[in-house]
């Protein structure tokens, strides 16, 4: 579907784009004295550590891979038809359970959390008889139901579903999410008279009415996106029916001639990569002289679900080509972020295919193309099915919403995205917590219809593994190492669904050009890793070993943010330095709007 510009939604010519001066008294400064008030601390208190803690276990389509709600239910229907066809493993399951009951019954029981375990972290499962014994029997219980699951099946991905479901179960029915088995929050009732619950009552009757179906994970009040998130100045150059291209503002007298273009993910809006002043990776780069344009993906509706993988790459196409009218450049310095980059990828190995050059060099960050790496991803690898059943992939032709990926999510980390705020919000009754992150992550967006069963039959099929398999308007494209550009890969450490050695291994598709970059920290830490941060670190290595561990073994770390390093990368590739732009687009690519744009706020 070629992308059209949508003409009815046309906003004024915003005023010339301009060079900061000294003393610019411009609406960015409010906007910056609003982002300072909000500015997070870094400390080491309990709270923020667990809302960063937090923050790390969220991502983009990939932190889902080929999982949906119905498996979940499909699993549940599964395990009860195999109790009771085969009862074996359930049984000797349960007898396992009732000889650790006689322990805790006994007061011989030595079962206890684990550590970091913040369920039970109140004096009074430890001091209390009665709350000592109702924990040691829910952690009995909890481990028998593992027990089962890994007994059920010699089908190792069977026995990963079943264990996640339990998992689920388990989390569910701790203890302290009620309020007679959490100390705390009785304590609380009591000293409050009875306040704190009625303050729960209303957070429940307010995610009620907003069609929540997990608890809030932050207060979004503070923050209000063009003033203090995503405030970085710039104009909307071009809008389709599907995106809007913004070009940002020159703060620099002159810039490098070879333009960015940014492709954030599909189905998380974009200003996690322009959060906040001195936590914007856009803002980076533009201070140092880059001339920056950035994809803000529309927030697709029902109408849009026949939006599909074909769709989205004729838009990427249709941004290089603007930028490269716009900035009057041959080729452009290309960013995709996460689940975009199998269409970035696929969309340069067309043009390989089809001998056209407009990308210079090619930055990816916590990419997967062999999708291989899913089957490991921590609770949902079972979930992940390679055999490119078409059945299968047909089954996936469902519209996912932003609230529905915002239970997907919270699945992954059930225990700390939903149970922990189902505490906090409704039987302590406190209000969620304030952070940027959180609430970027809560204003999430929809994956259409045809875009799902694509991206199912990307996780089954692993098309990109093999030089043809994959096709571009209907022609099979080169090898993914056969791109004959530079490349610039991030993996994240700690990341807990893109894990690094998966993205490792994205580099080593993309051949001998590529150089390999990891942050020390997770998913959106590694994203959002201002060079002020104190605590930041990455890792490199001038080689590229065969195995992801060999090549840690051998790398570097560094102290500071990957950011500063890809900077110096860019620069070498982003050619000479010439006067900046004074006003944003050109003739053919008026601008109509501002920056943020229009799609960045619409809700699905």
């Amino acid at each position: 579907m070629a992308a059209k510009v949508d003409e009815t939604r046309r906003k004024d010519t915003p005023k010339r784009l301009r060079k900061p001066k000294a003393g610019d008294s411009s609406k960015a400064a409010p906007r910056r004295a609003a982002a300072n008030r909000l500015q997070i601390v870094e400390d080491q208190s309990s709270e923020i550590q667990a809302i960063r803690a937090t923050s790390e276990r969220l991502s983009g389509q990939f932190g889902v891979g080929d999982f949906r709600a119905d498996d979940l239910i499909d699993t549940a229907k599964d395990v009860f038809t195999k109790v009771l066809q085969q009862p074996g493993p359930m049984v000797q399951a349960g007898l396992g359970l009732i000889g650790e009951l006689l322990k805790v019954a006994a007061g011989q029981s030595l079962l206890a959390p684990v550590s970091g375990d913040k369920r039970f972290t109140d004096p009074a499962w430890q001091q209390s008889a009665f709350y000592k014994g109702w924990m040691q029997f829910y952690l009995a219980w909890s481990q028998s139901l593992q027990q089962y699951a890994a007994e059920c099946s010699h089908d190792s991905h069977e026995s990963a579903r079943v264990a996640f479901f339990m998992s689920q179960l388990a989390d569910a029915l701790a203890p302290s999410n009620n309020l007679l088995g959490n100390p705390q929050a009785l304590k609380k009732s009591l000293e409050t008279g009875g306040a704190s619950l009625l303050r729960g009552m209303s957070n429940l009757l307010s995610d009620a009415r907003e069609g929540r179906f997990i608890p809030s994970q932050s207060d979004n009040r503070p923050f209000k996106v063009g003033e203090n998130l995503a405030c970085t100045p710039g104009a909307v150059v071009l809008r389709t029916e599907m995106f809007e291209l913004l070009q940002y503002a020159p703060q620099t007298p002159t810039v490098h001639e070879r333009p960015m273009l940014f492709i954030p993910p599909i189905v998380n809006k974009y200003y996690i990569f322009d959060l906040a002043p001195g936590r914007s990776l856009v803002e980076h780069f533009v201070k140092s002289g880059m001339t920056v344009f950035l994809v803000a993906w529309r927030n697709p509706s029902r109408k849009h679900d026949d939006w599909g993988a074909p769709e989205y790459v004729e838009s990427i196409d249709a941004a290089i080509d603007a930028v490269r009218e716009i900035s009057g450049a041959d080729d452009v310095n290309l960013w995709g972020v996460c689940g975009a980059a199998p269409a970035v990828v696929s969309l340069l190995a067309y043009y390989v295919a089809t001998q056209q050059h407009k990308v210079n060099s090619l930055v990816l960050m916590v990419p997967l193309l062999d999708m291989g790496a899913l089957s490991n991803a921590e609770g949902i690898g079972g979930f992940v099915d390679q055999k490119g059943a078409p059945t299968a992939t047909a089954r996936r032709r469902k519209r996912i919403s932003a609230r529905e990926f915002s239970l997907l999510f919270g699945l992954m980390r059930s225990n700390d995205l939903i149970w922990s705020y189902w505490v906090n919000n409704y039987l302590l009754g406190n209000d969620p917590p304030v952070f940027d992150v959180l609430t970027w992550n809560n204003d999430g967006s929809a994956m259409t219809a045809k875009f799902a069963e694509d991206f199912a039959a990307l996780v089954n099929q692993n098309p990109l593994l093999e030089r043809g398999r994959a096709h571009v308007r209907g022609t099979p494209i080169a090898g993914i190492d056969e791109l004959g550009i530079d490349c610039y890969v991030v993996g994240a450490a700690t990341d807990h669904i893109c894990r690094w050695p998966g993205v490792y291994r994205a580099a080593l598709m993309l051949g001998g050009r590529c150089q390999f970059v990891l942050g020390a920290s997770g998913h959106i830490q590694t994203l959002v890793c201002p060079p002020d941060n104190p605590k930041a670190s990455y890792y490199t290595n001038v080689g590229k070993p065969a195995t992801a561990e060999q090549w840690l073994t051998s790398a570097e770390k560094h102290a500071g943010s990957w950011w500063d390093h890809c900077r110096a990368w860019m620069s070498e590739r982003a050619g000479n330095r010439v006067d900046a732009p004074e006003q944003p687009g050109s003739t053919h690519h008026a601008p109509v709007g501002s920056a943020p744009g229009l799609y960045v706020h619409e809700k699905d």
